[in-house]
């Protein structure tokens, strides 16, 4: 891995807000384990923390759907 893939990965660690002392370690394991860039992005990005407005969109999404097809079948 390059200089240049290091900052991107800590990068993407950082918006995770995980401590310094983490992504050092982290970047460190990397490095010594000879991990592709792409293998690291991809391990990061199963990581990603759930937007809460995105959970709650999909609820309210699935409330309407539900109210909607159960008035349809009441009137049946």
């Amino acid at each position: 891995m390059n200089q240049f893939e290091t900052n991107q990965i800590k990068s993407r660690l950082r918006r995770l807000e995980l401590s310094e002392e983490f992504v050092d370690q982290y970047v460190h394991k990397l490095q010594v384990n000879c991990e592709s860039y792409r293998m690291a992005c991809k391990t990061i990005d199963r990581w990603q923390k759930q937007d809460s407005r995105e959970i709650v969109t999909q609820v309210l999404a699935c409330g309407i759907i539900a109210a909607v097809l159960g008035g349809f079948l009441a009137t049946l």
